[in-house]
């Protein structure tokens, strides 16, 4: 039998407020005196000095809890605090809650927020694709394959769209259609693509109806009305609000910001849904409409039927239905178009017995008029909550307590006359070095609530915690304190560290940095569920705790940008983006899909840009000995200089990649630069080592150096090794990867697919038309490619990292195919005399920038050239992701750092190595 386990809870509020009850401190406080000094103290009257110290100091935390309490606006203020501030401080609803549009509801938003836009439609755009099942070389083309001997079968494109706008009277469509195709390019999601806009089409009904108006009623207007009322009953308009309509309403904030952020006012997802295409017209309907009208007394008959063709007017926009049924009660809508009222309509008045004339243009002068009326009724602006401005209050400023303390103690601010005894003095100054403990603790605390605004922040300067202040109203209080130096109060500056590695500041034994930091910044982003335990694991692995910067560096990089970040992650980039001279912004550019974007940000890269990923810093050179003997070398080089090479000469390639691999693993580190003096001993020369290096210089520790450049000078050594180091962090800072939507390598449709483009398409096909993958190449898949050289990615526990990352966080429709590709200079084998072979890398790098500065050309009304487009997909279809070595070793054997890369039999997969 299950028993239910009772679990306990921490409960939300913890606060008793005894931190502002001044006699409950009191007691406390008179409490622990009886309990310590009972025999040694009798007297605990108010007149008793002891008792007045300590109520002081209750008082004193009575202040304290107070401040404490102040509202959070209040505790982060500043002397010149502003909305602006606080806006920096935290994010308002507009940028947190806000989202770039996902949904077709979100889009339809978007587009109906542009004027001349009175409703939208998002409907998919049917592209069908056919494939010849041939095994050996399957084709795929827009046009039915003839003439064939194998199989063919035929698939949908998937993530392309059409979009049908209902237009406002009098609009200019052109104009309109291009600010639409900018927003939605500005907003496009992750592999989908819009084709086409058209203008809705119309199926016109002819209404013939005769209405009975009451005496006094303005027949033009009623007639206006009528019109009026049922073109929104064929087409609404949608209404928008503004944010205090919403929040009468009962909305909660998030369902008001949900969605993208808009211009007129705010749109609500119920109305949406009430202004879809209509699927039919009911003749109820249109009665109900009439009788509610002002003014109209009786139908005395009613009638409608899908309007004829109009054979005189080959330009009409009523389109005759095609599969709808209709009968005389309802008339059925054909799919994606909408009902109009057709020009052939009767529309008959009469007061009485009497029929009534329509003046035309009178009416319409009304029916432009409800028009306008309703038109600027919708005209709103979308608001954010406005953002709390707290009271600078002065809440770190401290006050000694002695200046509180009776004047005979001879301690205030007046201090004791000098005609009073040594004695007496000294004993003035006892007391004063006495509660200056206490004044020295209050002051932290005080001191430490003016930390509250970094440390609920991703400030990237606080480099401590605590800081101490010194108690500065105190009279001759360089007569107590003797050394300055233990008041190190600025957070942006780490402690002054001594040679010994001690600190002369009272609270270097509380400073553990780098954890506290962590656990606050962890705190922090899991208030919005997200999780960087994975990421530290996997750095600690690879770097050890030399990386407890970076990590924080990175979490701080991701909880400053988060507002960006979180909207975005669904975003696609801008294909048809300019720069400002109107070149195409698609290269060195942040124009980049906020999926990417996140990754970056989540793995440690600061620099999301797409930009060249390909250098030539890393090269293995061969050397072919006296003796015919061939040996290898790392050098980490630029054009300028050799920054560092390996220490020794390797027997294989392999052996000096390993180990150029833990150079860079190890030149994180400041530390573990040294300078090591020559063989002469009057110079030094530059070394990279471990941490367990030892003073022999044949230390296998040893991992790399310079040659060839000698310091005699400590200065310009020293300089030297900044100069290193500073390379080094350039070369890890170009991380980064491609996300090569295959979508948008889709061949422009009008055309036919050549061969030569289909030989480097990715589809596996046998004669039964059975796949091995995806049919179709095209649809809701991405490529996304590593530098597969770096140091991090050429680790496989960082590489299991990112691929589980992104396959988290990449949209769940999406297929991804991950690379890990290229080799650095001179890894890859070729005879003498030839050229190195080509580097994937460098290929895919060349064809993908080419592909997109096509595509971004507006006279090819953005379709890349079909050259540019075969290109790409063939350097796409021959990357090879690269792996490390292993050598074949037998179970028994105990797994050490030379053999950790090993290969057993039967139970070793490629990827694990």
């Amino acid at each position: 039998m299950y028993t239910i386990e009772e679990h306990s809870e921490i409960p939300k509020n913890i606060n008793y407020q005894n931190d502002l009850d001044f006699s409950w401190l009191r007691d406390q406080g008179q409490k622990y005196i009886e309990d310590l000094g009972r025999k040694l103290w009798t007297d605990y009257n108010i007149h008793d000095p002891g008792i007045t110290i300590m109520e002081l100091l209750c008082y004193a935390i009575t202040d304290l809890g107070l401040r404490i309490n102040q509202p959070i606006e209040d505790l982060v203020a500043m002397p010149n605090n502003s909305e602006s501030q606080m806006h920096e401080q935290f994010k308002s609803a507009l940028k947190i809650l806000t989202c770039e549009p996902v949904t077709q509801d979100d889009y339809r938003k978007l587009f109906i927020d542009i004027d001349g836009v009175k409703n939208v439609w998002l409907i998919p755009y049917n592209l069908t694709m056919h494939l010849e099942c041939n095994p050996e070389a399957p084709k795929i083309d827009f046009k039915p394959i003839e003439n064939t001997i194998f199989n063919t079968t035929e698939f949908n494109a998937k993530g392309l769209y059409c979009l049908l706008v209902d237009y406002d009277k009098k609009a200019d469509q052109v104009l309109i259609d291009k600010e639409i195709f900018e927003t939605y390019h500005q907003n496009r999601n992750l592999c989908e693509d819009l084709i086409e806009i058209k203008k809705v089409p119309q199926q016109c009904i002819s209404i013939c109806v005769q209405i009975q108006l009451e005496n006094g009623a303005d027949e033009e207007w009623v007639h206006a009305k009528i019109q009026f009322e049922i073109e929104q009953y064929f087409s609404p308009s949608l209404p928008t609000y503004s944010l205090q309509q919403l929040q009468e309403k009962g909305l909660t904030t998030d369902a008001i910001f949900e969605g993208p952020v808009l211009t007129n006012g705010f749109i609500i997802n119920e109305d949406l849904e009430h202004t879809q295409l209509r699927k039919e017209v009911r003749r109820s309907d249109l009665i109900n409409i009439i009788m509610k009208i002002e003014g109209v007394s009786l139908i005395e008959e009613i009638s409608m039927d899908n309007c004829p063709p109009d054979t005189n007017n080959p330009s009409s926009d009523c389109v005759p239905p095609v599969t709808a049924q209709s009968d005389a009660w309802i008339i059925h809508i054909e799919e994606n178009h909408k009902p109009a009222i057709c020009d052939k309509s009767t529309w008959t008045y009469k007061k009485g017995l009497l029929p009534v004339g329509i003046n035309q243009e009178k009416s319409a002068v009304y029916l432009t008029a409800l028009e306008a009326t309703f038109k600027s009724d919708q005209k709103k602006s979308y608001e954010d909550l406005p953002m709390p401005v707290g009271n600078y209050t002065g809440i770190t400023d401290y006050q000694t307590i002695q200046h509180d303390l009776p004047e005979n103690y001879g301690i205030s601010t007046y201090g004791l006359s000098d005609k009073v005894p040594e004695l007496r003095k000294t004993q003035a100054k006892q007391l004063q070095g006495y509660l200056i403990f206490f004044d020295q603790i209050l002051s932290v605390y005080f001191s430490h609530l003016g930390q509250v605004k970094s440390l609920l922040s991703g400030d990237n300067d606080l480099k401590r915690y605590y800081i101490l202040n010194a108690v500065d109203d105190i009279q001759d209080i360089e007569t107590l304190i003797n050394d300055s130096l233990i008041y190190e109060n600025n957070p942006n500056l780490p402690l002054e560290i001594d040679a010994d590695g001690s600190t002369k500041s009272l609270i270097n034994d509380l400073e553990d940095f780098n954890t506290k930091r962590n656990q606050l910044l962890d705190h922090l982003l899991s208030r919005f569920a997200e999780v960087f335990e994975d990421y530290t694991s996997v750095m600690y692995k690879l770097f050890g705790k030399n990386v407890d910067d970076d990590i924080i560096k990175t979490k701080n990089a991701f909880l400053n940008q988060y507002d960006v970040i979180s909207s975005q992650r669904g975003l696609a980039y801008n294909y048809r983006l300019k720069t400002e001279t109107n070149t195409p912004d698609v290269w060195d550019t942040n124009n980049v899909s906020g999926f990417q974007k996140r990754i970056a940000l989540l793995s440690g890269m600061a620099d999301y840009q797409r930009k060249n990923l390909f250098n030539n810093h890393l090269r293995i050179e061969k050397y072919i000995r006296a003796n015919s003997e061939v040996e290898y070398r790392w050098l980490i080089i630029d054009s300028n200089q050799t920054y560092l090479s390996s220490r020794q000469d390797f027997k294989t390639k392999q052996q000096a990649i390993d180990n150029l691999l833990i150079a860079l693993k190890y030149a994180f580190d400041p530390e573990n630069f040294r300078l090591l003096p020559t063989s002469t001993g009057t110079k030094t020369f530059v070394a990279l080592t471990t941490p367990q290096y030892t003073s022999d210089p044949d230390d296998e520790h040893i991992i790399g150096r310079q040659y060839n450049r000698y310091f005699s000078n400590q200065d310009n050594a020293e300089a030297e090794i900044k100069k290193v180091l500073n390379f080094i962090a350039n070369i890890q800072s170009e991380e980064g990867f491609y996300v090569i939507e295959n979508i948008l390598a889709l061949p422009y449709h009008i055309q036919n697919i050549p061969n030569t483009l289909n030989d480097c398409l990715p589809v596996c096909v046998d004669e039964n038309c059975h796949s091995c993958g995806p049919l179709d190449p095209f649809s809701y898949q991405i490529t996304i490619v590593f530098p597969g050289w770096i140091s991090r990615f050429s680790n496989i526990d960082f590489r299991n990292y990112m691929e589980a990352l992104i396959r988290r966080e990449l949209p769940a429709h999406i297929l991804p195919r991950i690379c890990w590709i290229g080799h650095m200079k001179g890894m890859l084998d070729h005879a003498e005399g030839e050229p190195e072979p080509p580097n994937d890398m460098e290929i895919l790098q060349e064809k993908w920038k080419k592909f997109l500065i096509s595509k971004n050309n507006k006279s090819n009304n953005y379709h890349a050239s079909f050259t540019t487009t075969k290109e790409l997909w063939c350097a796409m279809s021959h990357l090879n992701t690269i792996y490390g070595s292993g050598t074949l070793h037998y179970c028994e054997n105990e797994e050490t750092e030379e053999n950790k890369n090993r290969i057993i039999l039967n139970r070793s997969s490629l990827g694990s190595l």
